[in-house]
């Protein structure tokens, strides 16, 4: 992880060890009212490493400050610079803008990376503001030598997962939709966003949008994706995703199914109803194969796609 960058490793603009900070009284730098330097740049207000609010500060709400210094690279190499803030925060390295995240929100991170030389001076400023709630400011890196290590450790970090198919089926990769016989293990390796998923041939598997919640996209398209190689039958039911209404029987319901050595998929009758019910839906049908309709990236490939309205309909490939 990156660290808080050091006393020695800082400097002011008239050559002290540390930052240079002016506090305002203000989220928007309304007033001046005072300016000292710190050793480093890792506040919480009034927290460790501060015992007390800085001179001038009435309060731990509703201020702002402006830091400028030097950042002096103790080594050759490729540098990650890292701030994080609880609220807003802005910075500029050599005179570049790399971070503006000028908003009320819980601490996040924005990391930058530079080649620097071992002596040199990499100009630094940062503005922020404190609304309400939690505070929070630093300013860390990862060192090339830190970078360098990070990286060995991580070739020696084993990422393969082993997995076993039961047999009597195939099974798709869902990542990639290579296929597999079913009755042994196999090998996968695995990044830190990825999980070994293997969907058994002969499976329909429905998927929607991205949302934020529920109700976000009530009318979004479906992607029917199939993965072949033997009969497969899926039932897609809805309701209005908010209240206990299905329990008085307002929702939905309409069968998917594929008959693989016809290679036709049928969506049946609609069941049901409720009020707010899309009548009319877009669906997007597509086989599975590899590497084409795989994982979660938008986009299907020779999909076949119909217009869904209740009645019975059917697809054939």
């Amino acid at each position: 992880p990156a660290v808080v960058i050091p006393t020695e490793a800082l400097q002011t603009p008239d050559g002290q060890p540390g930052i240079a900070i002016e506090y305002f009284g203000g989220t928007n730098f309304e007033k001046s009212v005072s300016k000292m330097v710190d050793p480093k740049v890792d506040y919480t207000w009034p927290g460790p490493p501060l015992v007390k609010l800085p001179e001038g500060l009435k309060s731990t709400d509703n201020f702002s400050a402006r830091l400028e210094g030097f950042i002096v690279a103790p080594e050759d190499g490729e540098y990650e610079i890292s701030i994080g803030a609880d609220d807003g925060f802005r910075m500029w390295l050599d005179g570049k803008k790399v971070a503006d995240d000028w908003k009320p929100e819980a601490i996040r991170y924005k990391d930058t990376k530079v080649t620097l030389q071992k002596g040199q001076k990499l100009p630094v400023k940062i503005e922020y503001y404190q609304g309400g709630l939690d505070r929070a400011l630093q300013l860390a890196w990862r060192t090339p030598s830190d970078l360098k290590k990070f990286a060995d450790n991580s070739k020696q970090m084993n990422n393969v997962m082993e997995t076993y198919l039961p047999t009597g089926t195939a099974w798709y990769d869902f990542w990639t939709n290579e296929r597999f016989d079913g009755g042994k293990t196999v090998n996968k390796e695995c990044p830190l966003d990825i999980l070994p998923l293997y969907v058994r041939a002969g499976s329909i598997v429905p998927m929607g949008p991205v949302m934020q919640y529920a109700t976000e996209k009530p009318d979004a398209p479906y992607e029917i994706r199939i993965y072949p190689g033997a009969n497969a039958k899926f039932t897609i039911y809805e309701d209005d995703n908010e209240t206990y209404n299905y329990e008085k029987g307002q929702c939905a319901t309409y069968d998917l199914t594929w008959d693989d050595a016809a290679k036709k998929l049928t969506v049946s009758a609609r069941k049901g109803s409720f009020p707010e019910m899309v009548a009319s839906r877009k669906l997007n049908v597509v086989l599975a194969a590899p590497n084409q309709n795989a994982g979660v990236a938008d986009g299907a490939v020779s999909a076949q796609t119909i217009t869904y309205s209740g009645k019975q309909v059917e697809v054939k490939f």
